[in-house]
């Protein structure tokens, strides 16, 4: 690279340096000279209800890129700097801008991805001494919620008849434009793409600081490095000693989409006086390049014809018309909306073709074959035709900003575009195509010098040039006017529209005036009204707030005796609570109770079984002791004989031996109650005790004495007496004897014993019914079991007078 030179006008971006506070929105005042013009945003406002719908265009219809709705709307200007208001020349600047973004109006794209995003370049020619050069970059945003549905709706109105799914995402188009005095395609590209990434989610940032920044950035003279810094690399172009040598572009895309053949043509008609060509392609990019291209290589020759590299869709068929020299772009999309001249080149870049009726004769076929072998000696032979490169057609390849420009790399690796090999031999080509212009400059002026043509002096004193600018100028004239007119039929339409909308709301407003008249006097009647009822409403607000007062004390009063119910509750609630538990305390215990109740009653079931078997004994031993009475009555009587018989010895006979018939007696003694009977065991037992006995008591009355006999017979009257209470005692206390009513013999039971036997048996019979009353009662089983305890006590009482009974028998 070439040694920079010791002027250099550099800009720094301010991308790796922090972001002030507080951001000045306004640009500061633009100077008079400055690297860019101006800066502005074109595309469709915010609210889609106030979106302009493109009129027809009577020539034709303009494709629709893919996947983009039917209808084209106008573009705005949705903001500038300067600002359009500043001067008509600005707003005539800006407009013409426009239009050089948008070639076809604005298109909604409808689709789940985003469209490609572009950048091209145009040319404004507002005279012959004053032209502008602008970069564009068209971005896509995707519209929200609310304005996707106002765009369905208005298509629904469009097509009622086609259905639109509700997931479509609809995609706005914006135009990001640069205005400079200076050709500086690439420069502004590049700045305005890499700006676009780094500041594309904080567009207010991007508008505050870089492009006030670049706005105020002042014109470089010649020779002059211009540099703009960006994070890890610059942006930068060498200004040329003279305006004419000005390129910053590439140039080589037009030689990998036309033949040399094709561009030699196109070049010999270039360097014809009245020369018409016409670009046609799909990429706006590829279009300004090629016209770019073409007018630098003929810039020996000066061209000064019209010059419109992007030619808007609605001017096409006045532009395509003109008289005079022009070279123009159009989109392939515009190419059925006119007619090409018969003397224009169309030269259609996509295809490498080149149509026309009238081939250009500035060169002879020797010249232009000798002119074609120089350029494929320059270029070592054939250039294969690829067509539009890649970087053309999108503004980020690969979907990374890739410059095309000049670049210094200060860190890291940036990508770039490339030049190819074969275009290293740049210089010699223009070596080349520079004399053939100079060549037919010449031949040129020989023709005109041999023709004759010195005879009209008065001619030749005006310049091909000068008529060419003049015819230019007229012609932008013309279509100045025809816009300007076009502007006020435009404008007059929508002002009678605009008045007829207005008379409309106007008329409306004025029946909507005397209905609120009538209204108004409604109203003054009912505020009269109003008036009266305010004064009575009064008095009962009165009213109503002594009653207030007095509900409010009420309610005090309430809340008071609310907060000690409350309290009550409250201890209720406690002594609930307690009464709760005592109650299932109190049901635990019955239950407890519960199942000592039914044990009792299982241990009473089994006294009353004891109890039984006990009466059983009872009646047993009862009989017992009533045989025993019997024994001992008769023993009486017996010991009452042996008292006399000892009272009277001498008159006493020796005791005979019991026999049989005394035995019969005291028997017969025994058995006077039938209803008590003795077993046979006890029978034996008592019988055989008595005849020892009695065989001891005679032999020893025969032996002893009076006084011995006594003796003896006192302790057994004693004993016997003892006996007999005690068995008295017995009876009366068990309560065993029962009236025997069918007995005849009553001789040994005295009236004191039946009476007791009866009380016995009665007590017996109460007895056991008590319990069977008395056993339902809880507290009372212990007076049953004293009572049980008392019978078996006199039952032991009656068993032990039995024992002392035998022994005194024995």
């Amino acid at each position: 690279m070439a040694p920079l030179p010791s002027r250099t006008s550099s800009l720094h971006s301010r991308i790796s340096q922090p972001i002030p506070e507080k951001l000045k929105m306004t640009p500061p005042p633009q100077q008079k000279k400055s690297l860019c013009y101006g800066y502005a945003v074109m595309g469709l406002p915010k609210e889609p209800n106030s979106w302009q719908k493109a009129v027809p265009l009577p020539q034709g219809k303009v494709m629709h890129m893919k996947g983009a709705i039917n209808q084209y709307y106008v573009p705005e200007i949705l903001g500038s700097s300067p600002r359009i208001e500043q001067d008509p020349e600005t707003a005539r600047s800006f407009y013409s801008a426009m239009r050089g973004s948008f070639p076809h109006d604005v298109e909604v794209a409808v689709g789940k991805t985003q469209p490609q995003c572009v950048s091209h370049c145009f040319v404004i020619q507002q005279d012959a001494s004053r032209t502008l050069f602008g970069v564009t970059l068209r971005v896509w945003s995707r519209a929200d919620d609310k304005r996707c549905e106002t765009i369905r709706e208005l298509r629904k109105r469009m097509d009622s008849s086609s259905d639109y799914s509700q997931d479509e995402n609809y995609w706005i188009p914006y135009a990001l434009c640069f205005l400079s005095r200076y050709p500086l395609y690439s420069l502004l590209s590049d700045y305005l793409k890499a700006m676009w990434i780094h500041w594309n989610k904080a567009t207010n940032l991007f508008h505050a600081e870089e492009v006030s920044r670049i706005l105020t950035f002042p014109a470089p003279r010649p020779n002059d490095l211009v540099r703009i810094d960006m994070k890890d690399y610059a942006l930068c172009y060498q200004f040329p000693p003279t305006p004419v040598n000005f390129q910053n572009f590439p140039m080589w895309p037009l030689f990998e989409c036309l033949s040399l053949q094709n561009i030699v043509g196109v070049i010999e008609a270039a360097l014809c006086p009245t020369s018409r060509i016409i670009f046609a392609s799909h990429s706006l990019g590829m279009l300004s390049v090629a016209s770019e291209t073409i007018r630098y290589l003929i810039r020996v020759y000066e061209w000064s014809g019209l010059y419109v590299p992007v030619v808007h869709s609605r001017n096409l068929s006045s532009i395509v018309l003109e008289p005079g020299p022009y070279i123009l772009g159009i989109t392939s999309e515009c190419r059925g909306l006119f007619s090409a001249p018969p003397d224009a080149l169309l030269v259609d870049l996509d295809r490498n073709h080149v149509i026309t009726t009238s081939p250009p004769t500035m060169l002879k076929p020797s010249q232009r074959a000798k002119f074609i072998s120089r350029l494929q000696t320059a270029l070592c032979g054939d250039i294969p035709i690829t067509g539009v490169p890649k970087f053309l057609k999108e503004a980020y390849p690969n979907g990374k900003l890739t410059p095309c420009g000049q670049v210094i790399v200060m860190k890291g690796k940036i990508d770039t575009i490339e030049e190819p090999d074969w275009w290293k031999a740049s210089a010699n080509i223009y070596t080349i195509i520079d004399r053939v212009c100079q060549k037919s400059i010449t031949n040129t002026r020989l023709k005109a010098v041999f023709s004759g043509s010195q005879k009209q002096q008065v001619m030749t004193k005006v310049s091909m040039r000068y008529l060419n600018e003049l015819v230019r100028d007229k012609n932008a004239y013309s279509r100045e006017v025809f816009e300007a007119y076009q502007d006020y039929i435009n404008l007059k339409g929508r002002t009678d529209t605009e008045i007829q909308r207005v008379t409309k709301r106007n008329n409306f407003l004025v029946e909507e005036l005397e209905n609120w008249k009538q209204q108004f006097e409604k109203f003054q009647a009912f505020a009269a009204q109003l008036t009266q009822d305010a004064k009575k409403m009064k008095t009962e607000i009165e009213s109503h707030k002594r009653e207030a007062r007095r509900l409010t004390h009420q309610i005090d009063q309430q809340q008071v005796d609310f907060s000690d119910l409350k309290k009550r509750l409250s201890n209720s609630e406690k002594e609930r609570e307690n009464t709760q538990k005592s109650l299932e305390n109190a049901q635990q215990v019955v239950e407890a109770l519960q199942r000592e109740r039914d044990a009792i009653k299982v241990e009473l079931g089994k006294l009353k079984t004891h109890y039984g078997q006990t009466v059983q004994q009872r009646e047993e031993a009862q009989k017992v002791v009533l045989h025993l009475r019997n024994l001992i009555d008769g023993q009486a009587q017996h010991m009452q004989v042996v008292v006399q018989n000892m009272a009277s010895p001498a008159e006493a006979s020796p005791e005979e031996p019991l026999t049989e018939s005394n035995r019969s007696s005291i028997i017969s003694s025994r058995t006077a109650t039938p209803d008590l009977k003795a077993s046979p065991e006890m029978e034996s037992k008592f019988f055989n005790s008595i005849s020892p006995t009695r065989r001891t008591s005679t032999l020893s009355l025969a032996d002893t004495t009076d006084r011995a006999i006594r003796e003896r017979t006192d302790e057994i009257a004693v004993i016997i007496k003892n006996i007999t209470e005690q068995c008295a005692k017995a009876v009366d206390s068990l309560n065993l004897a029962a009236e025997d009513e069918g007995v005849a013999d009553t001789r040994s039971y005295s009236p004191d014993c039946r009476r007791n036997s009866t009380a016995m048996s009665n007590l017996t019979c109460d007895t056991i019914e008590s319990c069977d009353s008395e056993i339902q009662s809880d507290d009372e089983i212990e007076i049953v079991d004293k009572k049980y305890r008392a019978t078996m006590y006199d039952i032991n009482g009656m068993r032990a007078a039995s024992r002392q009974i035998a022994e005194i028998s024995e």
